[in-house]
């Protein structure tokens, strides 16, 4: 082949390039979106009181539109390739790991003074899928196996899952019990105060009504035990605290059943309409009383007033009739 005719040909090649390029992403499309589909960036603090990261995570799709926005605690050791002498008051480049069953999150960034940012990409683990169908579930997604990660669904969990006799989930029903918090860690609380659900679609209701451990052990510690996960979130849903029992015992309302103390939160009846009444003198009233002048609108500014105007302070009856006939 003379000089000339392999110039042509080089020039021939280079021109067929970008073309080849070009086929390439046409054919393989999906390989260059799992390269850039569950990546965005992430920022960090530091709580070393309670020796936790708080991890914050905005990530996108392949397109660059946002996705969503995440965030949750870790334990500092967690992160590796990320020391703790680096976490407090190191100012520098950074780069570390957060390795879970499904896969491994990358990060890269800047800290500075117990906060960071930076970009993160995900790995996922290529054994994670046959795992799952080993254990009786579907394959996940490319995108399914990213949240199970981020939100750390793993074996543990799963194998949790069949141990407390749970109906088997979907990939889907795992991926949200994992976006709402309902874990590992909150099945297992849940088993330690008594409670075992049986499905994950309760599980997570009782997760985003706030029923939680504490909640529990503060009920107990009420004398309030033994309660159906049905009352437990009913009582959470309006607001019936151990807090909020022990200012109405501090006023002398015990033994309440969780009826009562329903209908004392439902219409009203608080601390400060309580103490304000008795700041009046009305000092032997019930709670069925409190309640009943609650639905009246007789507050304590309208006893104040009709005191002022009849020169004595009124009964209970007297203000509830006084402010049905519209005085004021």
């Amino acid at each position: 082949m003379s000089q000339l005719t392999r110039i042509r040909a080089r020039r021939q090649t280079l021109r067929l390039a970008p073309l080849f390029s070009l086929l390439l992403l046409v054919a393989f499309p999906s390989a260059t979106r799992a390269q850039n589909a569950n990546e965005g960036s992430w920022r960090m603090y530091y709580e070393p009181g309670r020796d936790r990261v708080q991890l914050s995570f905005d990530h996108f799709d392949n397109g660059g539109r946002r996705h969503g926005n995440t965030s949750f605690g870790v334990r500092p050791t967690e992160l590796r390739g990320l020391p703790a002498s680096q976490l407090s008051s190191y100012s520098g480049p950074v780069r570390f790991q957060l390795v879970r069953d499904a896969g491994t999150l990358n990060f890269e960034g800047e800290m500075r003074d117990g906060h960071g940012t930076g970009f993160f990409t995900f790995a996922p683990d290529a054994r994670f899928p046959q795992q799952l169908a080993s254990r009786g579930y579907e394959r996940p997604t490319d995108q399914q196996q990213f949240w199970l990660a981020l939100h750390d669904v793993g074996y543990a969990m799963i194998d949790e899952l069949r141990k407390e006799g749970y109906e088997r989930p979907s990939v889907d029903q795992l991926v949200v019990m994992g976006m709402h918090g309902a874990n590992l860690e909150y099945m297992k609380s849940l088993s330690a105060a008594g409670y075992r659900v049986g499905n994950t679609y309760s599980l997570v209701t009782l997760r985003d009504h706030g029923v939680d451990d504490d909640f529990i052990r503060g009920l107990n510690d009420a004398g309030y035990k033994n309660l159906s996960l049905d009352d437990l979130r009913e009582l959470r849903d309006h607001g019936v605290t151990p807090d909020f029992i022990a200012a109405l015992r501090r006023y002398g309302f015990t033994n309440l059943t969780t009826d009562q103390l329903l209908t004392a939160r439902d219409h009203g009846v608080t601390e400060s309409f309580i103490e304000d009444f008795r700041e009046l003198g009305y000092t032997d009233v019930s709670l069925r009383q409190f309640v009943t002048m609650r639905d009246h609108g007789v507050t304590p500014g309208f006893a104040r007033q009709m005191r002022s105007t009849y020169g004595r302070s009124l009964s209970v009856n007297e203000l509830i009739d006084r402010r049905d006939r519209g005085e004021y």
